[in-house]
């Protein structure tokens, strides 16, 4: 590694402006945010920090948000700094776990965090890849709780995609660590990277050409729509398969993906008689790290690997997703079929990206891609060193047109992040553990999304204000300003309580409310003016009505604006379960209470399993059936294999506590749904892999998905019982009949 007196060179590679000044931050101790596009060496700078902090004796914590990403970044790390020096801690994966560098993912340090500070006290640096994570739905709050509880004695290294409001984030993480954060962006592109749309008849072609298009088509045709043979993703292959090879044909389903790499095995074969022996012996050497392969598309996929062509997505087996991933590295694959997942963090860079459509299924319905999702993928076109320029390719059936449905394909409008923090009953159980109610006021306080509505909440206060001195004589015919919002919030509650009432003697009570409360607000504008006739007033007295509704449109944005208050509201309800559940006891936790707060995902499920006794009376097999079944989401038209398990006593605490969340918060978070409860009890028995795929449409991915779960719900109750050695030892058995073959991970 170089000193500090000559940055400009690392591990062989002259550093890029951006590197070398986050270099330079490092060396100087500091904090920094690094957002640049996918694709430009922002890894480096992990490298870096790693290999630095590992020979001065320190430590070193690199998260990240996917297990693969985890699992790559394992093994490239171990090559820098050796293998006893590297540790991982996954939820499927455990190894040396007091190493001085630890690989874990994002939710594994912000429990470390907030229920053992101890055992990352000494931690230098820690490093937070793909941080733009933070606006993700479903698990972004927790790189927010990762930031808030980070002692402000660590350093940070934050990793992102190009973002607009990067300043923004720096300055709120600079708030709450009470440290500088430094922010380095870029923009430049050392492979610059070219966008374009393809049609068949109109070859490699422009927005504006394949709408002129459309329009002459859409006018000659009776249903108004242009009806053409369509483009496909082949018409597309042939078009760049002298040029632009080698391509990530992005296609946004499972299915899909394999479908159009099969139709094009038929047509293409990319490989010499050379390539070939070299793709049979990757193949044998991936092979030997993995016991088995029971999988039926190992056949049909190997046929393809050995005419260059692949496919990737989540629905497949570890061992067959290692052995594509191997093989594109060595750049033996010339075409992979790939769904968006191979874009998060894995390095795999490639002369052209091909979008087989603009538009995804998000869970809920199709959306056009976002911009930032568009430069996650697009930006793995253009090799360093090897290409001159990278290309960005999406297909485009006139069928189907629309121009909407397209991302703007412009770096400068990519999306700004939203915060998406939320609370947990376990994030609940522990904070009420480690403070008292004033600090975790103030904690709620400290979110991202607190952060960013009060800029804009101090421009609609100030918008009060002046309304308020416009409104002064009349405010004083109602006692105060106190009691005049008061009652125009109560008037806004009662509009919005109209909004649902259906029953007439309710609409009718509530309309009688509306109207003395209007009557009392008028009575102060009339009060105002005692020796005026009020014919004459009636001008006034609508621009005072207009006056009125523009406050209570203010005084709504406001509220919505202080996002505190919401999470405070949220935290005292939950809060409140918690306790009609006996978790805690005058703010002190109970046995179950201690026990949820060591449980990450479904603590209310487990522990309510744990205090009634399932997990003793339960056999291993039928343990793992169960919680395989806690919280699985079954994919769409996913059938429900029949079982002999007693699943009872596991369905009444499943409805009891949906009906009392229901109850209590108005909804419900509990999932169990025993779809694939069956395959776990087989698996656990010792049946073989490939005959359990024999009774299901799950794809192997995800019933190995399913299986690790149950495996890591495991493992997080087996760590929160040390006092009961029996069960302990009842879990690890349950574990190794679960961890085996091709449920295992093989590092």
């Amino acid at each position: 590694m170089t000193n500090h007196t000559a940055t400009r060179t690392y591990r062989g590679y002259v550093l890029d402006p951006f590197q070398e000044q986050a270099v330079e931050y490092i060396d100087e101790n500091k904090s920094v945010l690094v957002a640049a596009p996918t694709g430009v060496g922002k890894t480096l700078i992990a490298d870096y920090i790693i290999e630095k902090i590992y020979y001065e004796g320190g430590r070193v914590v690199y998260t990240a948000p996917i297990k693969a990403l985890s699992n790559q970044k394992f093994r490239e790390f171990k090559a820098i700094v050796g293998e006893e020096a590297m540790g991982i801690l996954t939820g499927d994966v455990v190894i040396n776990p007091e190493a001085p560098i630890l690989i874990m993912t994002t939710e594994i340090f912000r429990n470390m965090l907030q229920e053992d500070p101890e055992r990352v006290r000494d931690v230098r640096y820690v490093i937070f890849d793909e941080i733009h994570y933070i606006d993700d739905p479903e698990r972004g709050s927790v790189w927010e709780e990762s930031l808030i509880f980070m002692p402000s004695s660590m350093r940070f290294l934050g990793l992102s995609a190009t973002i607009p409001n990067v300043d923004q984030l720096a300055s709120w993480i600079s708030e709450v660590q009470k440290q500088e954060v430094k922010v380095i962006t870029n923009t430049h592109r050392v492979v610059p990277l070219k966008h374009g749309l393809y049609e068949r008849s109109l070859g490699f072609t422009t927005m504006r050409s394949i709408q002129k298009k459309y329009r002459r088509l859409a006018s000659q045709s009776v249903t108004g729509r242009p009806e053409v043979e369509a483009t496909t993703h082949l018409d597309l292959v042939r078009a760049i398969k002298d040029d632009y090879l080698p391509c990530l044909f992005f296609t946004f389903s499972r299915r899909k993906c394999e479908a159009n790499a099969l139709e094009l095995g038929e047509e293409h074969d990319f490989l010499t008689k050379a390539q070939k022996r070299e793709v049979t012996a990757v193949i044998d050497s991936v092979l030997e790290r993995y016991p088995a392969v029971g999988s039926g598309r190992w056949p049909h996929l190997r046929r393809l690997l050995l005419r260059g062509i692949a496919y990737h997505h989540a629905g497949m087996l570890p061992v067959l997703k290692d052995i594509v991933e191997e093989l594109f590295t060595r750049r033996l694959i010339s075409v992979l079929y790939c769904t968006e997942t191979f874009a998060v963090g894995l390095n795999f860079p490639c002369k052209t990206v091909c979008f087989d459509s603009s538009t995804k299924w998000d869970g809920v319905s199709f959306r056009p891609i976002s911009n930032r999702e568009y430069f996650q993928m697009a930006g793995r076109a253009g090799r360093r060193g090897i290409d001159e320029e990278g290309f960005a390719f999406t297909v485009v059936d006139l069928n189907y047109f629309d121009p909407s449905q397209f991302p703007s394909m412009n770096e400068d409008e990519v999306e700004p992040l939203q915060s998406q923090f939320s609370l947990t009953y376990n994030s609940i159980l522990n904070l009420v553990k480690n403070y008292d109610e004033e600090h975790i006021h103030r904690i709620l306080g400290q979110n991202f999304a607190t952060y960013q509505a009060s800029a804009e909440r101090q421009g609609v206060l100030l918008q009060l204000e002046i309304l308020e001195e416009e409104l002064a004589p009349y405010i004083k015919n109602l006692r105060g300003r106190e009691r005049f919002v008061q009652t125009l919030k109560k008037r806004i509650d009662l509009e919005r309580k109209m909004l649902t009432a259906y029953n007439k003697r309710t609409r009718s009570h509530l309309k009688r409310e509306i109207r003395a409360l209007t009557q009392r607000l008028d009575s102060a504008f009339y009060r105002a003016y005692p020796k005026e006739d009020r014919a004459l007033l009636r001008r006034d007295n609508r621009r005072y009505r207009r006056k009125l509704s523009a406050y209570e449109r203010l005084l709504i944005r406001e509220q919505a604006l202080n996002p505190q208050e919401k999470y405070i509201q949220e935290f005292s309800h939950k809060k409140a379960l918690l306790e009609a559940l006996g978790y805690l006891e005058q703010d002190q936790l109970t046995a179950a209470g201690l026990l949820a707060s060591e449980i990450h995902g479904h603590e209310l499920m487990i522990t309510e399993m744990v205090m009634e006794g399932l997990f003793q009376s339960y056999t291993p097999p039928e343990l793992n059936a169960a919680l395989v079944a806690v919280g699985y989401e079954p994919r769409k038209n996913e059938f429900r294999i029949k079982h002999k398990v007693n699943f009872g006593p596991l369905i009444g605490i499943y409805h009891s506590l949906a009906k009392m969340e229901q109850r209590m918060l108005g909804y419900s978070t509990v999932q169990f749904n025993d779809h694939v409860a069956a395959l776990a009890y087989r698996w656990s028995r010792g049946e073989d892999f490939a005959k359990l795929l024999e009774d299901t449409s799950v794809d192997e991915g995800d019933l190995v998905f399913a299986f690790r779960r149950g495996i890591d719900l495991l493992r997080q109750v087996r760590n929160a019982i040390p006092e009961d050695p029996v069960l302990q030892e009842k879990l690890r058995e349950c574990i190794s009949l679960m961890d085996r073959d091709e449920v295992s991970i093989w590092l």
